[in-house]
């Protein structure tokens, strides 16, 4: 009988039919998954695909329609990309839509077209195992910037700060060029050409002001690649210290003259050399003062108006002539500030100088050129307790400050390299004048 039993334990003959008929079930779940899935997943993309085609095939004909002077509303546009998506969206096996969203948005000249969709696919096999839906949900996105006339106004800070050295080895120039060596503001109250800048210049040194005019006329350059017929972009061109010069006016007949407004940036956006501060603030009231209301870009008279402001942030209110005070009230000081002699005082940009220019609707972008430490020459105490003060009161709050003047963290771009600052002024000329683009 033990016997009978162990050859019993020992017989294997049967163990396939027990394990196939344990694993069985687990087979046919795994492939009724993978067969519905497989399904669903082509219903998903299909379906995504419908969307994207449809925001862009409503866009494209806002685009047409627009062109020959049609009013478009949301409501339109909403209509236009339902009925395209729901077209390209039926008679997909199994799946039922169950709900579409679709969205417009017009600020001014840019028009955003959104599609949400939720659908179901009805199982086949793994209903049989108590799964009878996939849920299938996505959003398609596409944004255009319609044919517009636009207006850019680039506002330059020419203070003492955009005099230093733009690396390393253009402050050792600097340094080099001056005898005793001087580290910063060295050009102060001399005539043009004997200045240490100019002699630093001449040894090969570039100044943050040097690229800053120069991405200036890269930034034009991609303005004329971007546009998209003769006349659609006016420039123009400002530069301020204490006050606010103005270059070339907007309203000028060579205003949209690319080879001209170059010109002009090249021979006029030249360092302050003349005791003085930097005074953010009057610059962008002035500015507001001088600039109509933003339009919806539709006529050369009604054009989109944007303010383009590149500067480090660092305002100094400065006191050598009697015209050029500027200081805060102490009504309503501008804190933190720090004043290191009776006639100066450092201090961040107030976000309500802006408010002038957000009434106007007028778009406003900072490019933001991070106040560089002098590194070489002799550095007094005074303008090394200054430099202490600012990098460690004044940075940690500059970007905030400018964004909220701005309305947007989008419109501070911070560049400290050359290549940064004509990144950054060509990133602008592409916003401003974008094609139709899917997100």
């Amino acid at each position: 009988m033990l016997g009978l039993l162990r050859q019993f334990g020992r017989d294997t003959s049967g163990n396939f039919a027990i394990m196939t008929g344990l694993l069985l079930p687990l087979m046919l779940v795994a492939t009724g998954a993978a067969v519905d899935f497989g399904i669903a997943l082509t219903s998903s993309q299909r379906l995504s695909a419908a969307a994207n085609g449809a925001v862009l095939a409503a866009l494209s004909e806002v685009q047409v329609r627009t062109e020959r002077g049609e009013e478009i509303t949301e409501e339109a546009i909403a209509e236009a990309v339902e009925g395209f998506f729901l077209s390209n969206a039926s008679n997909l096996p199994l799946t039922t839509l169950s709900s579409v969203t679709p969205r417009a948005e017009i600020a001014r000249n840019e028009i955003t077209a959104t599609l949400s969709f939720q659908a179901n696919y009805q199982t086949t096999l793994m209903m049989l195992f108590g799964r009878d839906t996939v849920p299938i949900s996505n959003q398609a996105q596409a944004t255009v910037t319609l044919r517009s006339y636009i207006n850019i106004n680039i506002l330059i800070d020419t203070s003492q700060s955009m005099g230093i050295g733009a690396t390393d080895r253009d402050q050792q120039l600097v340094a080099q060029a001056t005898n005793p060596s001087c580290a910063f503001a060295c050009h102060i109250n001399k005539a043009r050409g004997s200045s240490s800048y100019d002699a630093a210049r001449r040894n090969g040194a570039t100044m943050r002001i040097d690229v800053a005019r120069s991405a200036v006329a890269a930034a034009v350059d991609t303005i004329v690649a971007t546009e998209e017929f003769p006349g659609q972009v006016t420039v123009g061109l400002y530069r301020f210290s204490n006050e606010l010069t103005e270059i070339l006016s907007p309203t000028d007949a060579r205003a949209a003259d690319p080879a001209y407004v170059k010109s002009l940036a090249q021979s006029q956006i030249n360092l302050d050399m003349t005791y003085g501060g930097t005074n953010i603030e009057e610059a962008l009231r002035q500015i507001a003062t001088r600039m109509p209301a933003s339009g919806n870009g539709g006529s050369p008279g009604d054009r989109i108006q944007y303010v383009v402001v590149v500067s480090d942030g660092v305002e100094s209110g400065q006191a050598w002539l009697p015209n050029y005070w500027f200081l805060h009230a102490k009504s309503s000081p501008n804190d933190p500030k720090k004043a290191y002699a009776p006639h100066e005082v450092n201090y961040a940009l107030n976000p309500s100088a802006c408010d002038g220019l957000r009434r106007s609707e007028i778009d406003l972008y900072f490019i933001y050129t991070e106040y560089l430490e002098p590194k070489y020459g002799t550095i007094n105490s005074g303008d090394r307790q200054r430099f202490d003060f600012i990098s460690k009161s004044l940075f940690p709050i500059i970007p905030a400050r400018m964004a909220t003047c701005a309305g947007s963290t989008d419109h501070v771009l911070q560049a400290s390299s050359p290549a940064q600052i004509h990144a950054a002024f060509e990133a602008i000329a592409h916003k401003l004048s974008s094609p139709l683009r899917l997100y």
